[in-house]
């Protein structure tokens, strides 16, 4: 996915969202930065990063992390939610979380930060540590004062007696817990409270009575703050607690009860979890253009977090439904909803299920799945046993849309972990539906553009390498750069009159333009060798045919003919071919003027003899030119070497020695087109005149 729109959809998120470049340099910043910072975007946009938000004690720790994480891939704060001191415009320091993640793009590395300010939290936890302070000294009172300070709380509030029992709660702990006195509370087993919800930690696990902090504490065992996410059984509705729990000691020291705080973090807790989930999505979706498995990755992810199964369907221009990924934390389930997949009909029903969602592009949410609902849909028996046994709780379902059209659709569904899905839940699909959407609308383009590049580029080198009699011939080019863009580098041969040309060349620019520059030098040069086929008059009439255009346009070539052994060639402001003989790997021919360029102009053209054995080897610049470490470049000096190394070799080991040699130097992305022509001279044939053939065998990869 483009990472401009990514951004462009983040720019709206609850959080602030802040990118930053490996110099340090902040390249984005969303509307909730400029709100929590105080800096507006074009403030923002260009500073250091250290010096604009990070307070200066802590700047030095930054650079060395930076710079560590530049030279070694590894970032120890990376991916991590972390509680830290910022700084806003004004000079004044607050603690905010914040989750950062490095994206590797363009040969270099980029940061992206989601920050939340979390000062309100931080000062509500020192008002209830004030608070608990209070009730253990009210603990030494009378009950009466106790349930003046801790009935006023909003957070509810339990102490557990040393046999585990509940021995009191506030009417927030009671309205909690679904019991209407102290006295129906103490007559409980305590463990029978927990009965009616489905209870989990952060990663999942099961909580049992023995882990809650009182108890643990009450066991003389360490009791940190427990983060408790609970699903009422019957009603669905999930909620996320945190529970801290400190001892009420005698003047022995001896424990005699714990008091557990249990506040209700669910809208934090929530938005948290969609920060998270939105930046892994992000990252998913941004990470590769094969939508098909980004889809399923992004499914992947969804479960079990937000939901127990997750699917997406993606629907084809006759508006066919395109299953495209379905995900379960039980891969044994998965088995049946490939099942379920054989009883979809083949024409989706526009007023139910997907087949309205296409038609409205509106989320559709099913809060209930009542067991009427299942035989309505079922086809058959076995239909509806799968159906049954799938145990949907609720089922919810948005659109992906792009530009107005709905494109695709994800489906959540809640089973067996009994949660029903609310209004927020709908908000956070929506949001993933649409930077998905985006994703495949991204990727489907890409797809197509790609495919146009590689036909426009396979237009512009010649489909078969020739059967050129006596010679012995191999090629080869690789783009540069993204494979949606058409390169300018070239070659090209053709028979003219018993001879044979080669034109090998390097067209300024990349994408249409180049290409358009391209086809008319190979034209041109295809022209003009009917009427004169002398390499460098060839040239001039190439030069001329840029300089008839209306912009500038300039291209280097290097243009010989060959017949038998015999050879004359031409060279316009290109890099000179090497003879591999033995006399060793020397170049062949003189300089001559860039085509298109100058109003002076000279090619001149100098004649050769080729002998048995000998090879001739043509480059681009994007040979010499290749980029190693410390930008060093691969240079002549390096592919003197190479080419000494496989000179009495056949075209194709010279080739792929070659190849060999750039990719063990190359450090990053190739920084230009490379294109190769190898021919090695295996003497005059036996027999003279026949017309050359074109075959498949040497194309180069």
């Amino acid at each position: 996915m483009d990472l401009d729109q990514a951004r462009a959809i983040l720019n709206y998120a609850h959080s602030a969202f802040i990118s930053m470049d490996e110099r340090g340099q902040i390249v984005y910043w969303n509307i909730r930065a400029e709100e929590i910072f105080g800096l507006t975007r074009a403030q923002a946009v260009g500073q250091r990063l250290a010096d604009t938000i990070i307070p200066e004690r802590l700047r030095d720790a930054h650079r060395e992390g930076l710079r560590r994480f530049l030279a070694t891939g590894e970032g120890k704060v990376l991916n991590k939610r972390l509680e830290l001191s910022a700084l806003r415009a004004d000079g004044s320091e607050f603690p905010v979380e914040l989750t950062v993640s490095a994206l590797a793009e363009g040969g270099g590395w980029s940061f992206h930060a989601f920050v939340a300010d979390i000062s309100e939290r931080q000062e509500a936890e020192t008002e209830r540590q004030a608070l608990l302070d209070e009730v253990q000294r009210a603990l030494h009172g009378s009950e009466q004062r106790l349930d003046v300070i801790v009935n006023a709380l909003a957070e509810a509030v339990t102490i557990r007696a040393p046999d585990d029992h509940i021995i009191y709660a506030n009417q927030a702990a009671l309205d909690r817990l679904g019991l209407t006195s102290l006295e129906e509370l103490r007559k409980s087993d305590p463990r029978e409270l927990m009965g009616p919800y489905e209870t989990t930690g952060e990663d999942g696990r099961e909580i049992r009575m023995e882990d809650l902090p009182s108890v643990r504490l009450l066991r003389g065992e360490d009791a940190t703050p427990l983060m408790l996410r609970s699903v009422h059984r019957e009603s669905g509705e999930e909620e996320w607690a945190l529970l801290k729990a400190t001892a009420v000691r005698d003047a022995a020291g001896t424990i005699e009860a714990a008091v557990t705080i249990i506040e209700n973090v669910t809208a934090a807790k929530r938005s948290s979890l969609r920060m998270e989930f939105l930046a892994r999505a992000s990252r998913v979706l941004a990470s590769s253009l094969d939508y098909q498995q980004t889809l399923r990755n992004v499914a992947g992810l969804a479960v079990p977090q937000i939901a127990d199964w997750c699917a997406v369907d993606l629907f084809d221009e006759a508006g066919g439904r395109e299953p495209v990924a379905v995900a379960h934390i039980d891969p044994a389930k998965l088995e049946m909803a490939e099942r379920l997949r054989a009883f979809e009909p083949d024409e989706l029903d526009p007023d139910q299920g997907i087949g309205l969602v296409r038609r409205t592009g509106e989320s559709t949410l099913y809060s209930e799945i009542p067991d009427e609902l299942l035989v309505q849909a079922a086809i058959d028996d076995e239909h509806l046993d799968l159906l049954r046994a799938v145990g949907m709780r609720a089922v919810l379902m948005v659109p992906m849309t792009v530009r107005g059209r709905t494109i695709g659709t994800l489906s959540l569904v809640s089973a067996e972990s009994g949660r029903s899905f609310g209004q927020s839940d709908v908000e956070l699909a929506e949001q993933i539906a649409e930077v998905a959407a985006l994703a495949v609308e991204n990727a489907r383009l890409y797809s197509e553009r790609t495919e146009v590049a590689r036909t426009l580029q396979n237009s512009l080198l010649p489909e078969a390498l020739p059967d050129v009699p006596g010679w012995e011939i191999a090629a080869l080019y690789r783009p540069a750069g993204r494979e949606s863009e058409v390169g300018g580098d070239f070659y090209d041969f053709w028979e003219v009159a018993g001879d044979w040309l080669m034109v090998i060349g390097d067209v300024t620019g990349k994408g249409v333009a180049a290409a358009a520059v391209t086809s008319l030098v190979r034209h041109t040069a295809w022209a003009a060798s009917d009427f004169d086929s002398a390499p460098g008059r060839i040239l001039a009439r190439v030069d001329a045919a840029l300089k008839r255009r209306p912009s500038l346009s300039v291209c280097s070539a290097l243009c010989l003919r060959v017949s038998d052994g015999r050879g004359a060639l031409a060279c316009g402001g290109h890099p000179l071919p090497f003879r591999l003989s033995e006399d060793g790997v020397t170049e062949l021919g003189s300089a001559g003027t860039l085509l298109g360029a100058f109003t002076k102009v000279d090619w001149p053209e100098d004649q050769f003899q080729m002998h048995p054995g000998d090879t001739l080897v043509a480059i681009t610049d994007g040979v010499t030119d290749t980029v190693g470490a410390n930008d060093e470049r691969f240079g002549v000096t390096r592919l003197q070497e190479v080419l000494s190394e496989v000179q009495n070799e056949t075209p194709i080991v010279i080739r792929e020695r070659l190849v060999n040699a750039l990719e063990e130097f190359q450090v990053g992305a190739r920084a230009d087109d490379t294109a190769i022509v190898i021919m090695r001279f295996n003497g005059a044939p036996a027999e003279q005149g026949s017309e050359g053939r074109r075959v498949n065998a040497n194309i180069g990869v």
